[in-house]
């Protein structure tokens, strides 16, 4: 007689004596599931049969131990054909050329930024970068080459411009030639302080006054004057001497400062020391 596992269907040939007539608890070799199976039907088996006498309760346990050794026997082959699988991927794992996997990836990643291009966030932020960068450079240019006007309007930035070594000069006119000399006059000392004011631009431009600064040893103003040039206007290419004297200058004197009033181009020198024998 055959039994059916219910859980995995798996067949069982039988004899009526290995499950009797009230029936027993089975467990199945192949699932390890157990259940009760209920008594079998005399008459389906030969009781003529010597097969069917002779064989008793054990032989369905032998058959059910034979069928678990089976069923493990299997598994182990299917696991060792496995880790066979599992090792052999590995090698060829090993054989990849890397250089072959970076290209690969590039080739991902130039696909994947081309799809995010095609965005139209994508498109919006390009189009706001070429015109901060537009912007960025108009701006830089403009600072550039009209330093000149952006002083005029905000005095404030002409110290941002030297700081960069870009110094601007509203006024348009510059000192040059600067030169200082202590002499004694009368027995008296007396600072001379000489220069030539040099016109920078094209159309002609007022000379403003000219202010004197004396300056101590830490570069503090320690005395001051100024002086109106006898140019009154200059333009490019023209040049005037500028001269001043200073009776009794400040002994701790040691550099001139030259400034036109209301700011410009400045020079210092430091003086001489004073004259060995009188002048006239």
């Amino acid at each position: 007689m055959i039994i059916t596992c219910p859980h995995c269907q798996t067949r069982y040939q039988v004899t009526y004596e290995a499950i009797g007539s009230t029936g027993r608890k089975v467990q199945c070799a192949h699932c390890q599931q157990a259940w009760s199976q209920k008594p079998l039907d005399p008459d389906a088996f030969d009781d003529g049969d010597p097969l069917v006498r002779n064989v008793a309760e054990d032989a369905l346990d032998d058959a059910l131990v034979s069928e678990e050794r089976r069923v493990a026997a299997e598994l182990a082959e299917r696991k060792v054909e496995a880790d066979e699988a599992a090792e052999v991927d590995a090698k060829d794992a090993s054989k990849v050329d890397p250089a072959l996997i970076r290209k690969r990836q590039r080739a991902f990643l130039r696909r994947q930024n081309a799809l995010v291009a095609k965005l139209p966030m994508a498109r919006l932020r390009r189009v706001a970068r070429v015109a901060g960068a537009v912007v960025l450079v108009g701006l830089l240019a403009a600072s550039y080459f009209g330093r000149v006007q952006v002083v005029e309007q905000f005095p404030a930035m002409a110290g941002v411009y030297a700081a960069i070594g870009l110094p601007v000069n509203v006024i348009g006119l510059e000192f040059d030639r600067l030169t200082t000399l202590r002499t004694l006059r009368e027995g008296k000392e007396v600072l001379v302080v000489s220069a030539q004011i040099v016109g920078l631009q094209k159309a002609p431009v007022m000379v403003p006054a000219v202010v004197v600064t004396l300056l101590g040893a830490s570069g503090n103003g320690i005395y001051e004057w100024s002086v109106t040039p006898d140019v009154r206007d200059m333009m490019a290419g023209e040049r005037a001497t500028f001269e001043t004297q200073l009776p009794l200058p400040p002994v701790d004197a040691v550099n001139v400062r030259l400034s036109f009033a209301g700011g410009g181009s400045t020079r210092s020198a430091a003086p001489v020391q004073p004259a060995s024998t009188e002048g006239h």
